[in-house]
């Protein structure tokens, strides 16, 4: 990922790093331009309940489930519409990430085949983006030529050079994670998921939860990454009475022994790193080198685990959603929405992604099936806009209930949940790594921020 911030899949750099890692880079569009195309319809087929079920066990009043929020419009016949949807995801060019699409595209399928929207069917209107922002605004020019009612981003790592295009266009711009920080506090924009401010407080409530009160940050070397340091990071922790020792690293050419060797010498009892992929994996696999052995957060990353083995066995990570690697320690009604998601990726053809970005799209798209269900009148781009904005509290898919329009992280506005949960690497009894869930799982971060 390029911002390198935080959320769900470690940084925005992380995504042109770990592509191939979490599989489907075939998928990608090999044109230079963006392409505008109807998706074709995925095959899998869900067994699982599809009504809103308990949800997520996330703490007082968020935790998912309830009413259906459907309910209430049961009698809405819908039979015979079509609710086209603009599509964009970033293939073919640096950042390839064809799952970020395909995830949305089973959902969608699932949707279709179970009913629709009232009995109308989503047709999504897919444009491919490279990541640049002339590809990005060449998307929104065309579908909105196409008449969408709804812009969706898989990931557009240049959706700051078009937003401003949909926001006048009156079209509301959703995704499941923010990807540039004007979006994060735009009219019309609904990011359904955690607030990038979050990720500071996973690790300063554990370090704090560990006693510890002096720690090293290592982050990379940007304007962005040191913005994010300086703004979010540093008073989250001094929030919660931790001191920071503040370790830069060349993005180019990172020294991860100098950086290590910082850290001891700063006398810092843990360390957190806010880093794309290859930088988690060289902080830890160097600490674990040069003999470190307090705790260390990872930021959200993932794919280290996978690569360093051993070397990664009591390290912290993050995540704002239940996925497939911690399902076991879900509710219930979560667990079962996840085999339903391995069993629909696997009927599309899909299995060797189930592990990586898909999840994402494919939880955000079974949540924007609750609110356009809430809508009573013709299905546009205003009324959808006004059913976020007004939708109150509805059932997360894989997470905590979403509260679009009520800006549960303040600084964060556009942004509907507020949860994150902490996950620590551990030896199975067969000797293999597994995350386990560290306290009850998701908690609000922004009560815990001090923001």
């Amino acid at each position: 990922m390029l911002l390198l911030l935080p959320r769900l899949f470690a940084v925005l750099c992380a995504f042109s790093l770990v592509a191939a890692a979490c599989g489907g880079s075939d998928d990608a569009s090999d044109t230079d331009e963006p392409v505008a195309t109807t998706a074709p319809a995925a095959t899998g087929d869900s067994e699982a309940d599809d009504d809103a079920g308990d949800g997520s066990a996330s703490d007082g009043d968020d935790a998912a489930g309830g009413d259906d929020p459907s309910s209430a419009s049961a009698a809405i016949d819908r039979a015979g519409e079509v609710i086209r949807v603009g599509y964009v995801n970033n293939e073919g060019g640096n950042i390839s990430l064809p799952e970020m699409r395909i995830g949305g595209e089973v959902a969608i399928d699932v949707i279709n085949r179970n009913g629709g929207i009232h009995g109308a069917v989503i047709e999504p209107v897919v444009c491919l983006s490279d990541g640049t922002p002339e590809s990005a605004i060449n998307c929104a020019i065309k579908l909105i030529e196409e008449d969408v009612v709804m812009a969706y981003m898989g990931v557009e790592l240049s959706s700051e050079a078009a937003l401003g295009l949909w926001v006048d266009a009156g079209i509301p711009y959703v995704s499941s994670h923010s990807w540039g920080p004007t979006e994060r506090n735009s009219p019309g924009a609904f990011l359904l998921h955690v607030a990038t401010g979050a990720f500071a407080v996973g690790p300063a409530k554990t370090f704090k939860e560990l006693g510890i009160d002096h720690i090293a940050v290592v982050i990379q070397d940007s304007s962005t990454a040191l913005d994010f340091m300086d703004n979010i990071i540093a008073p989250v922790l001094e929030h919660h009475g931790i001191n920071m020792s503040r370790i830069v690293v060349d993005i180019a050419a990172p020294d991860w022994t100098a950086a290590i060797a910082a850290a001891q010498s700063a006398g810092v009892d843990g360390m957190m790193g806010q880093l794309d992929e290859f930088g988690c994996i060289g902080m830890v696999g160097s600490a674990a080198a040069s003999g470190f052995d307090k705790p260390i957060f990872a930021g959200s990353c993932s794919l280290y685990i996978d690569v360093l083995g051993p070397a990664a066995l009591g390290t912290y990570t993050q995540g704002d959603q239940w996925v497939p690697w911690v399902a076991e320690f879900a509710p219930p009604e979560i667990q079962e929405r996840l085999a339903a998601y391995a069993q629909d990726m696997t009927a599309a053809g899909h299995e060797q992604l189930i592990e990586g970005f898909a999840v994402a799209p494919y939880g955000a798209w079974r949540e924007i099936e609750f609110v356009l269900e809430t809508i009573e009148g013709p299905i546009s781009a205003e009324s959808i806009t006004n059913a976020f904005a007004n939708s109150g509290e509805t059932p997360g898919w894989f997470g905590p209930n979403l509260r679009c329009g009520q800006a549960p992280w303040p600084p964060e506005s556009s942004h509907c949940m507020s949860h994150i949960m902490v996950w620590q690497v551990v030896e199975a009894e067969d000797g293999t790594l597994r995350r386990v869930v560290v306290g009850d799982g998701p908690f609000d971060a922004y009560e815990l921020s001090g923001l």
